[in-house]
């Protein structure tokens, strides 16, 4: 059946285009029926990634959803066509062939930090489907498990929303896409390089290789996710005196478990 958005998704209401008082040479603008797109509020949510890359940085999910800068990739649907040509003079005239969907790159961008906690994430994934040195994924040996792309791949829901970017209980949801087989195609190691005299903060950009989905369900299962993943503190919630308010105080995070430590992220709160 043709893609259509779930019910639950900001839908324009097709009847406001009808009234006469909508577009008299301007628009009317103390009804204002329908508000622009207004773009730049987004989410990323991770449902799925391979449990030895979450075994070694079970700060992972966390650490790259809420802290990523930028997502590229999104290409339109075309749709393909051929001509068909007719009489004596040649002229022709097209009909449809097939729908090219492609979008099956996407790029997230990551503030990095002191650490390099964004590089070794990446890295360790990257690295145990295949080792620069030898060519062979060594996953499977390290974590005992067979080679399989469903080992080593994952998926990951793109959420844009209204500016109310909180009020889910209100339809603000403009637009979701779920990605499958989505793997990093890339260990980032060129913002390391050194210049005098230039001493900027860096932010890392990872492509990836995945297959996108768009459907009602898709747009179903955005919502949920949306409710139950971030949350929102504003100004009016700071509290000097307590810093856990916003979800702002970070859990300890022990380490992996071949004995090494560090400083993680836990599950804190957009704010």
């Amino acid at each position: 059946m043709p893609i259509k958005p779930d019910l639950g998704m900001r839908i324009y209401d097709n009847n406001l285009a009808n009234q006469a008082n909508f577009f008299k040479g301007s628009e009317n603008l103390q009804t204002l029926e329908f508000d622009p797109l207004i773009t730049g509020y987004a989410f990323i949510v991770w449902t799925k990634i391979p449990t030895w890359v979450e075994q070694e940085f079970p700060g992972f999910k966390n650490m790259t959803q809420k802290n990523f800068k930028a997502f590229q990739g999104l290409s339109d649907l075309e749709l393909q066509t051929a001509a068909h040509t007719q009489g004596f003079a040649g002229n022709e005239y097209h009909v449809a062939t097939n729908l090219q969907k492609a979008n099956t790159e996407f790029t997230l961008r990551h503030a990095e930090f002191s650490g390099s906690p964004i590089r070794n994430m990446y890295q360790l994934w990257v690295t145990g489907i295949r080792d620069p040195e030898t060519g062979i994924s060594t996953y499977p040996k390290r974590y005992g498990m067979d080679y399989a792309a469903k080992n080593h791949t994952a998926e990951i829901m793109y959420i844009m929303t209204r500016p109310d970017a909180n009020n889910t209980d209100f339809k603000n949801i403009e637009f979701a896409a779920y990605y499958t087989n989505v793997f990093p195609k890339r260990v980032p190691l060129g913002h390391l390089n050194f210049e005098q005299g230039s001493h900027e903060a860096q932010t890392i950009e990872i492509p990836f290789s995945g297959t996108i989905h768009l459907s009602p369900q898709v747009d179903a299962y955005a919502q949920d996710l949306l409710k139950t993943t971030y949350a929102f503190r504003s100004e009016a919630q700071f509290d000097p005196r307590s810093n856990s308010v916003g979800g702002n105080k970070l859990p300890e995070y022990k380490g992996n478990n071949n004995g090494s430590s560090g400083s993680g992220q836990g599950d804190v709160e957009a704010g």
